[in-house]
Formats: C-alpha cells, sequence, structure tokens
C-alpha cells in the first residue's frame, strides 16, 4: 500500500498522467479541427517539410527553417496532421525538459515549471499548427538543461542550431555568447558555439555559391532592405498581453523572479543558480522579449507584432517563476504558506483561463479567407487548368487542390509572376492578401492591362479587410494575347 501510495502520489506519475491527458486531447482536436492556428506560415512550413527531400534545394530554405524542415519531414509526410503532432510532442517535452532544468538547479517546485510551460494560451491555441516556434522552445530549454548540468560543449552545440530553427535564435546566441564568455569565462565550448552557423553556412556556399548566406539569404533581413513592412504597434505591445502570453501565473511570478534574481546577484553570496538565473535565463528572456517589442514598435524585420514569437521563451518564464517559488520561499520561511497558496492560487486561475480558452475555441474552424478559397478549388475542378501555367500564393489552396507548388512547369509562386512573360493561357489567381503585400501587385495593374481577362471572381457576402487593411477579395485573370508580339 505505501509502495503505491508512493508511485501515485509521485510527481512523475503526477506529470506523465497529465501529460498522457494534453496528448490525446490535442491531438484529438488536431484530427477533428478543419483550421488550424498559424495562418498560411503553417501550411508553407508543412509544404516544404512534406517536399524537401524531392526538392533538396528547400533543405536550405531560411524561411522554412533548415532544422525544423528536417526535423519536421517525417511528420509532414504523414500529412498536415503529422506536423501538428510533431509541435503537440515538442510542446510536452519542453515541459518535461523545464522540469529536470528546475531539478538539475535544486529549485523546489519544479512541478510548478511544467505547469507554466502549459498554460499560457498563447501556446496552447498555437499547439494546432506547422509553426517552428515549438522546436525552438525545445532546443533552448534543451541547451539550459545542459547548462544546467554543466556540459558547457553540448550547450555550446545545441545553442549554435537556434538560428536554424528560428531566425531569433541569432538573439539568443547574443545572451548565451555573452554568458559563456564573461560570466563562466569558458572560452573552450566556444567552437562548438560556432558549429553550427559555419556548419550550415558553409552548406549553402557550396551549394548557392554565396559565401555569405547565412547573412543574404536571410528573410528577415532582406524584408528589411526592401522595406517590407507588416506594420507598427505600441513599444509595450507583448507587455500588455502578457496574460495571454505567459499566464497569469508566469506573468506575476516572472516579475518576482527577476527581482530576486538581481538582489540575489548583487546582495548575497554568488552561487551557481543565482548566476545562471540572472545572467543567462532572465538575461536571454530579457533581450529576446526587448528585441521583438522594439523591431515591433519600430516595424522592422518584417515584424507582424504576433504574439507567438513569445512561445520560444516559456520555458525561461517558467524556470523564473520556479526559482521565485522556491527562493521566497526558502529564505523568507515564514511567508512559505501564503507563497504557496498565492501560487496554487494563480496556477488555479490561470488554468480556469486555459479551459475557458480551449471551450470557446476548439476545434478551431477555418478563417473567413480561407472559406473563399474553398470555393476557388471547388471552381478549379470545372476547369482545365493544370497543363498551363498558374500563378497564386495561397497555401492553403495546395492542400484543398492537392497542387504540388514546386512542380515548376506549370505552378508559380505569385511574387515570380511576370505581365510580360507569363506564357499564353497563365492563369493568375490574385487575392487581397498577399496579392498587394507579399507579391506587390496592385489590383488595378491587372485589370488595367489588355493582355489578362478577368474570368472569375469571389467576393465575400460580409466584406472585411485583411494585411494591411486592403478588402479581402480573390480576382482570377487569364492571359489571353500577348501585346508584344509584332
Amino acid at each position: 500500500m505505501k509502495r503505491a501510495h508512493k508511485i501515485f502520489g509521485s510527481e512523475i506519475f503526477c506529470l506523465s498522467l497529465l501529460s498522457i491527458l494534453l496528448f490525446s486531447v490535442f491531438t484529438y482536436f488536431a484530427l477533428i479541427s478543419p483550421g488550424c492556428e498559424g495562418g498560411m506560415d503553417s501550411y508553407n512550413h508543412y509544404l516544404i517539410s512534406k517536399y524537401c527531400w524531392q526538392y533538396p534545394y528547400l533543405l536550405l530554405d531560411q524561411w522554412g527553417k533548415p532544422l525544423y524542415t528536417i526535423l519536421a519531414s517525417p511528420f509532414a509526410n504523414i500529412g498536415f496532421i503529422g506536423v501538428q503532432i510533431f509541435n503537440i510532442l515538442l510542446w510536452i517535452a519542453s515541459a518535461w525538459l523545464t522540469w529536470l532544468t528546475a531539478k538539475k538547479l535544486g529549485l523546489k517546485y519544479a512541478w510548478i515549471g511544467f505547469v507554466l510551460v502549459i498554460l499560457p494560451q498563447v501556446s496552447i491555441e498555437n499547439t494546432i499548427s506547422g509553426l517552428t516556434e515549438y522546436l525552438n522552445e525545445f532546443l533552448l530549454i534543451l541547451f539550459l538543461f545542459f547548462a544546467a548540468s554543466k556540459r558547457w560543449n553540448a550547450a555550446a552545440a545545441i545553442c549554435g542550431l537556434l538560428p536554424f530553427a528560428r531566425s531569433e535564435g541569432f538573439v539568443i546566441m547574443a545572451a548565451a555568447g555573452f554568458y559563456l564568455m564573461f560570466i563562466e569565462k569558458n572560452y573552450k565550448s566556444l567552437i562548438w558555439f560556432v558549429a553550427g552557423p559555419l556548419l550550415f553556412n558553409a552548406i549553402g556556399w557550396i551549394v548557392e555559391g554565396d559565401p555569405f548566406w547565412i547573412i543574404t539569404h536571410n528573410p528577415y533581413i532582406k524584408a528589411q532592405i526592401t522595406g517590407v513592412m507588416c506594420g507598427t504597434g505600441s513599444l509595450f505591445h507583448y507587455a500588455k498581453l502578457c496574460r495571454f502570453i505567459f499566464s497569469l501565473a508566469g506573468s506575476v511570478l516572472l516579475i518576482i523572479g527577476t527581482l530576486a534574481a538581481l538582489f540575489f546577484y548583487f546582495f548575497k553570496p554568488k552561487t551557481f543558480v543565482n548566476q545562471f538565473m540572472l545572467w543567462l535565463v532572465a538575461g536571454i528572456f530579457w533581450l529576446y522579449f526587448g528585441v521583438h517589442s522594439f523591431i515591433w514598435w519600430k516595424g522592422l524585420m518584417g515584424s507582424c507584432g504576433y504574439t507567438r514569437v513569445m512561445i520560444v521563451i516559456t520555458p525561461l518564464m517558467a524556470l523564473i517563476g520556479v526559482y521565485a517559488t522556491s527562493i521566497v520561499c526558502q529564505y523568507y520561511s515564514r511567508f512559505k504558506k501564503i507563497m504557496l497558496l498565492a501560487v496554487v492560487a494563480m496556477l488555479i486561475i490561470s488554468a480556469s483561463h486555459a479551459l475557458t480558452f480551449i471551450k470557446r475555441n476548439l476545434p478551431f474552424q477555418i478563417s473567413k479567407e480561407q472559406v473563399e478559397f474553398v470555393k476557388v478549388a471547388e471552381w478549379l475542378k470545372t476547369v482545365e487548368y493544370k497543363n498551363n501555367m498558374t500563378y497564386f500564393l495561397y497555401p492553403y489552396l495546395n492542400i484543398l487542390a492537392d497542387i504540388n507548388p514546386y512542380e515548376k512547369r506549370h505552378f508559380e509562386f505569385l511574387w515570380s509572376f511576370d505581365f510580360e512573360y507569363a506564357p499564353l493561357g497563365s492563369l493568375v489567381i490574385w487575392d487581397g492578401h498577399f496579392g498587394p503585400n507579399e507579391s506587390q501587385i496592385p489590383l488595378k495593374k491587372l485589370q488595367n492591362n489588355a493582355d489578362y481577362k478577368l474570368i472569375k471572381s469571389f467576393i465575400p457576402e460580409k466584406p472585411f479587410t485583411t494585411s494591411n487593411q486592403v478588402p479581402f477579395e480573390i480576382h482570377i485573370f487569364k492571359r489571353i494575347k500577348n501585346s508584344q508580339e509584332k
């Protein structure tokens, strides 16, 4: 009886049970959801991962993220559900690694870290997606686990791979590199730290012939150079949304933990844990948070102000939360009961917020834009188009119509469309989201070109706007003549 109580009452058993429940529930919702989170980015990452071995150049696509593409490709070949399951697994694994890292640091109440990773609304809603944030989240906490274990070479090698899961990995590398060099003074691990970027750049140089591939092929640097903007917003955009991004419990404990790390590092005897929490965990967290807040405020690097980018640093928030609880209970024991009651109360409130969100939003439905593209897919079944060239840039249509976007004899991305050189008979599927923005093609330019005839339009019954406040409509044109011919 005692042994059974020990097993079933243990942290590992309870967290394992919670993990099975989470995996089962979210896999079920992924299976029955017509839509997903992440918009067209989710479908694009899926398509790149699915076709990367058939078209190897996709393995180096920095928008697709090479490391994500490689690791997600086996899941993608199951179908779109495969990449969703991949993200659910990464999400739960990140919670486990947060728990293990807290244990490795000797912090009490490590289970709080596990719970804080899974509670935030933003993390919950984006699990059913094909987004790259969850791989970056997993690799970041894996890096911290190895660092907490003082396995510096392994930690440095993992950290060097982060930019190839998401480009913000370079921001994380900056904070981690500072810690390695100036706090730990561990110069020997730097060779492992730069191994990932050097290896990927060497492969890019060999394949693309560009010695600066890692810079010149970065889509966000390109967006900055070309002036492509999603928009701008308040400097405090992410701060105002912290309750949704990190949960109520996570947001409060984040502030307490950061202040505690500052106080205990500068005013108490220096220990590895206090040093680790301040310079590495809090250092990476606040640098990442600050950089994203700044670039959205200034409209830089193609930032769109998406809250999902903060999923990456959720385990750091969770570790800081565990640290806050542990250190207050350890050093201020007279407040221990009050602290624990307050933490549990906040976790219960945060859990209620999460459950309310799940009840209201799951299963996910398709967006208003996607509803119109369902009509486009049905219409395409009635016309002969596969033997001609078709230009479009809406990944969901690839899913609906089973179109391989990399079969360049008959399909091309709209941003590659050229008014003069498009073959006769070509179809141009222009939509209000990608047409005037990513593809830089105003609708009037097609309407006013005598070589192109409007053959079909899909206009929502209830008008709505899309990116940059453009009315969302779909117009299909056909090239009927070539005025350039003599």
